[in-house]
């Protein structure tokens, strides 16, 4: 299995690659979903063309929210 994690600025998109990529919208909470940013950790997996899993591990990228960025890329 592979993790990938993404990390940036607020509002550059992580979630929605993510979302691209798997499917799967990572943001799950409604206040996540009201506030248009990730808040908490987000998962989302994915299989490859090789059949070995991805699993994408979204992290915020706000400021206020920089502890559970870092447990997320920990």
């Amino acid at each position: 299995m592979t993790v990938i994690a993404t990390a940036g600025h607020v509002d550059h998109g992580k979630s929605s690659l993510v979302l691209a990529l798997t499917g799967t919208d990572p943001d799950r909470w409604a206040e996540e979903k009201r506030r248009g940013m990730t808040i908490d950790l987000g998962f989302a997996h994915t299989q490859l063309p090789s059949g070995e899993t991805a699993s994408f591990i979204d992290v915020p990228g706000h400021i206020r929210f920089l502890r559970n960025m870092l447990a997320g890329v920990g």
